[in-house]
């Protein structure tokens, strides 16, 4: 059987000189949509597909924006650009395109089940996606979590290296290993081969990069969900450097 080898490093991390109440964690942030009630004032909005196909959250109270489907496992950061031919796009940080608003105020969906892109209309008002604290408990349990999936994929021994943060910042780099796990369930099994450590640290841009074997992961908690690199980014790094 394979074996995981765990390993956390507590370091005192100075967060960038970002208050701690701006960096909340999450667990399921859907749920979490469901149970809380939405501020009269949010900018966070529910979005109905035209062909039938579920919900999702475009929650612009945030900073940078994000979009979380229905029963989604990821929250997707995006950043508002000028759409071809007039209008507004949200782009990913893989600069793939998620909505399109039109100057007559049309929006078009862009999820990963239909890369034409599908017509959404708003619903209804839905509660800012939010964050709960996560303690270094919290942040060692997901960290063999991660490491037991990666080992049952890979078929290998493969370490984590952490960085505890506090528990108003932990969860963005339990989020981060999130985007690990799903990143590597895209990720051929002979790429995975490769890998022997993913290491997780405090840096102020979001950042993913692969070589010699190390997955060296950057997280800003003081952005928020945007402040770590998407399960998109991770994977084209895995690919990149496999």
């Amino acid at each position: 059987m394979t074996q995981a080898l765990f390993s956390l490093v507590v370091v005192a991390a100075l967060l960038l000189g970002v208050p701690a109440g701006e960096a909340r964690a999450q667990s399921d942030p859907f749920q979490r949509l469901l149970g809380r009630e939405a501020e009269p004032q949010a900018r966070s909005l529910w979005y109905e597909r035209a062909d039938g196909r579920g919900r999702f959250v475009f929650d612009r109270s945030a900073r940078p924006a994000l979009v979380l489907m229905e029963n989604g496992r990821e929250v997707i950061p995006v950043w508002p650009a000028r759409a071809s031919g007039g209008g507004e796009v949200w782009l990913t940080d893989t600069d793939r395109v998620m909505l399109r608003f039109s100057n007559l105020g049309g929006v078009t969906f862009f999820p990963p089940d239909n890369r034409d892109g599908v017509i959404a209309d708003p619903v209804g008002e839905a509660p800012a996606i939010l964050a709960e604290p996560a303690s270094g408990r919290d942040l060692q349990e997901a960290a063999r979590n991660m490491i037991n999936e990666l080992a049952g994929r890979a078929r290998r021994e493969i370490s984590a290296e952490l960085t505890d943060v506090g528990p108003e910042a932990n969860a963005f780099i339990i989020d981060a290993m999130h985007m690990v796990v799903l990143a590597a369930e895209q990720t051929p099994r002979r790429t995975l081969r490769q890998l022997d450590v993913v290491r997780i640290g405090v840096g102020e841009v979001p950042r993913a990069d692969y070589s010699g074997g190390v997955l060296d992961i950057s997280v800003n908690p003081g952005r928020g969900y945007g402040g770590r690199p998407s399960s998109g980014r991770i994977l084209q790094e895995l690919e990149q450097g496999a």
